[in-house]
């Protein structure tokens, strides 16, 4: 980000402890821009009433402290996510800012390849449901597996809980699930990219809380 120095009265300038930049001491009205782009703590002073490491209470010293920015969960992220390496499968994830949950569906396969010719409804094909409340970047995440279902079809169906997960995002378009399912045993962690973006919908990386 950047920092705005102004000079709103007197005859001053402000340079940093070690020298590395500054401007030239003037009287009122003058203002110098400094973009601090790295983590970490930057001392400034004024050459003319002040020392580099003075006491900034009590002297004209200034400590600017950069925090890496932290990406937070925002309803941009609705929508559809792949794994780059396995497009035949993916993810549709819907985020309500309101209440902190998200609810998701994994549209996935059996385990092993099918040995019968594709057809809709095939007993190969499996779509799962996760859901949790998030906070920051990540989710924690139930997973549930529903059978019962006909095409169509109004039928009674039974979701059972199959698993748990963790969802982390580390930036728009790009985040990973770490699984562990317990019907069948199998964990992993897939690798997740948005697949569009979405539509209208804000998505930003949010300043970490003082």
């Amino acid at each position: 980000d950047t920092v705005r120095f102004i000079n709103d009265q007197g005859f001053h300038d402000v340079r940093a402890d070690d020298g590395s930049y500054g401007n030239t001491p003037a009287g009122p009205g003058w203002v110098f821009d400094r973009v601090y782009a790295t983590p970490g703590v930057y001392r400034v002073y004024c050459t003319l009433h002040a020392s580099p490491g003075g006491d900034i209470n009590t002297s004209m010293n200034a400590r600017i402290t950069v925090r890496a920015a932290e990406f937070a969960i925002s309803q941009g992220l609705n929508g559809t996510w792949v794994n780059p390496n396995n497009l035949g499968q993916g993810f549709l994830f819907d985020f309500s800012t309101g209440n902190r949950f998200m609810f998701g569906a994994w549209f996935t396969y059996e385990t092993a390849a099918p040995a019968s010719a594709i057809k809709l409804g095939a007993t190969t094909h499996r779509w799962l449901t996760l859901q949790g409340n998030y906070t920051g970047n990540a989710v924690a995440l139930q997973v549930f597996s529903t059978a019962g279902g006909v095409f169509n079809t109004p039928t009674s169906t039974t979701t059972t809980q199959v698993g748990t997960a963790t969802l982390t995002f580390s930036s728009c378009t790009q985040g990973s699930l770490a699984f562990t399912l317990t019907e069948p045993p199998l964990s992993g962690t897939i690798p997740l990219q948005k697949a569009l973006p979405a539509f209208g919908s804000e998505c930003a990386t949010a300043a970490p809380a003082p």
